[in-house]
């Protein structure tokens, strides 16, 4: 049976215990007990899933004759395991990775211990997701025996065993802390170490607060109406549900960093699966003016034949108005001004091939004026690095470190403090770098919103770089990263980071498809340049109408009052 005690009363337990052995009650020597439970560990790893060789052992060995002994007859049992002896540093020396940590430290407090353990994690085996069992004498104050447990707490390490021989009454504890009390369970034979692997288990975590930092990157980790969303928090807060442990989002002190650090040495990554890159969000260039689209379908040199074919009416109707005596101009733009019988032989001649010329001049301008239109609104000037890099648009940076290995791009950056940074962002005066996943939601939700502070519509480079796989990175002396393993497992082959991912990304698409409905294909602030077209042709024929009446009129009057002359003589 285990006994579970707290330390005040666990030393009376074991002081009874040892009443029992010295009256001859119970005999369990010290040594064959310590054997055995060191071969029922190795035997049963529990969750720790083993390599192809079986456990791998790393064996710190003692000084001690009685624990030496101990450890020689385990040997003799296990002699095909991998083992490693770590009294020295090795450093990044390739060793069989440890499942097993067998440390002998009979008279050592717990400090020494600590640094021992410390000592290990140094090297390139280092594995706190495995077993260990720390070797001691017997210790006649519970505190001594509770701070080796407080060891393995400091170094992330979940499966942690302290067995402490006393040979003078033939018992050998195995024990373990829960963690959260001042409490050990304990077994003095074999026969209990089952049940006490099996307590192990069903405490989980033990309602452990697993910190994660809070870094917005979507879909994988997002802040809507203060509740954090995203692919990372489904996934924490059912790792959270399913090992008994509490899940906290914030910036400081964290455990699990949403980013794979694959050179620190501090961190273990964990990949999902998935890849992401950098974008580089571009504002829009201000849409050229009124002249610009009027002028722009024609070059200068068309331009100035056009002007010649003007000169050229004018100039027949003005200096032979015998020949010509009706308006050229007017006819070719507004049709026939007077009956056909008026027109002489020249002018139709003439004006036929003028409206021939115009006819394909007006569809030509007309048609290109269209496109420039559409290509206004439609199409970034911009879509590739190279073509960014050639051009005087300002990457804005907080940190160089953030661009620096984007060489192509040097020359258009610009480090500048967080408040310009920002202003610079809300009035469009410079591009910036951010996860590609971030653009999009940036560009479809942030500007969108009708409080939205951006005075400056952005764009996405359809050209990326910087591919990244996604994945987080787990401190090195985290307690949870044996059940990470587990666990990312379980999801990938569930689909369900697939699923999360649709989930979220299908939302944001919803979001922008209801944007999409309810804004019209095109308004008067879309048209405004055609407006203006609009506008300054039909007010140029308007005021040529005008003349044209005002010309008439005097022309009959002049007849008129010639007439009257002619008359009064």
């Amino acid at each position: 049976m285990i006994r579970r005690d707290t330390l005040g009363e666990a030393m009376v337990q074991l002081d009874v215990a040892l009443f029992l052995v010295r009256c001859g009650m119970v005999v369990s020597p010290s040594a064959d007990a310590a054997v055995d439970s060191l071969a029922y560990l190795t035997t049963h790893p529990g969750p720790v899933e083993r390599p192809a060789a079986g456990q791998e052992l790393c064996i710190s060995p003692p000084d001690d004759h009685y624990w030496s002994d101990v450890l020689e007859r385990y040997l003799h049992q296990f002699p095909l395991l991998p083992r490693v002896l770590s009294r020295t540093k090795l450093g990044d020396v390739p060793l069989h990775t440890c499942t097993l940590y067998l440390i002998f430290e009979p008279e050592a407090q717990a400090r020494q211990v600590f640094l021992r353990i410390q000592f290990l994690s140094t090297n390139s085996n280092w594995n706190q997701a495995a077993r260990f069992a720390v070797m001691i004498n017997v210790k006649t104050i519970a505190r001594y025996i509770y701070n080796q447990f407080e060891n393995f707490a400091l170094m992330g390490v979940r499966d942690g065993f302290v067995l402490m021989s006393a040979p003078e009454h033939n018992r050998t504890f195995t024990m373990m802390a829960d963690g959260q009390s001042y409490g050990l369970d304990y077994a003095m034979t074999v026969d209990q170490l089952p049940s006490l692997l099996a307590n192990r288990s069903i405490l989980g975590l033990d309602g452990r607060r697993v910190v994660i930092a809070n870094y917005a990157e979507f879909p994988f980790l997002m802040e809507e109406r203060y509740q954090t969303t995203g692919i990372y928090f489904n996934f924490f807060t059912e790792f959270g549900r399913k090992y008994n442990c509490r899940v906290a989002f914030q910036q400081r002190d964290v455990q699990i960093v949403l980013t794979l650090y694959n050179k620190e040495f501090l961190a273990k990554p964990f990949a999902i699966g998935s890849f992401t890159g950098n974008c580089l969000v571009v504002p829009e260039k201000p849409k050229e003016g009124l002249i610009y689209f009027l002028l722009s379908p024609f070059s200068a040199p068309l331009w100035f034949l056009c002007g010649c074919f003007l000169v050229l009416a004018f100039l027949l109707n003005w200096r032979w108005k015998h020949n010509f005596p009706n308006n050229i101009l007017l006819t070719v733009l507004f049709g026939d001004q007077a009956t056909d019988g008026a027109y002489s032989a020249s002018e139709r001649r003439l004006i036929f091939l003028a409206v021939v010329i115009m006819f394909f001049f007006s569809e030509a301008y007309s048609a290109k004026l269209l496109s420039t239109f559409i290509e206004s609104l439609n199409q970034p000037r911009i879509r590739t690095i190279e073509a960014l890099a050639s051009s005087d648009i300002a990457i804005g940076v907080l940190h160089f470190e953030d661009i620096e290995a984007y060489e192509q791009l040097h020359h258009n950056v610009r480090i500048v403090d967080e408040p310009d940074y920002y202003d610079n962002l809300r009035n469009g005066r410079h591009a910036f770098m951010v996860q590609c996943g971030n653009a999009e939601l940036f560009l479809h939700l942030e500007i969108r919103r009708q409080d939205s502070e951006f005075r400056v519509p952005y764009y996405i480079l359809e050209e990326f770089f910087g591919w990244r796989m996604n994945g987080f990175s787990v401190s090195k002396f985290s307690p949870v990263t044996m059940q990470l393993h587990q666990f990312i497992g379980i999801v990938g082959q569930a689909g369900l980071w697939e699923y999360w991912r649709e989930h979220a990304v299908q939302t944001l698409r919803n979001i922008v498809n209801r944007g999409l409905v309810q804004r019209e294909t095109l308004n008067l602030k879309d048209l405004i340049s055609l407006r203006y077209v609009l506008i300054v042709g039909y007010g140029s024929a308007a005021i040529v109408f005008v003349i044209e009446v005002l010309v008439g009129k005097i022309q009959r009057y002049r007849q008129t009052r010639g007439k009257a002359i002619v008359k009064g003589l």
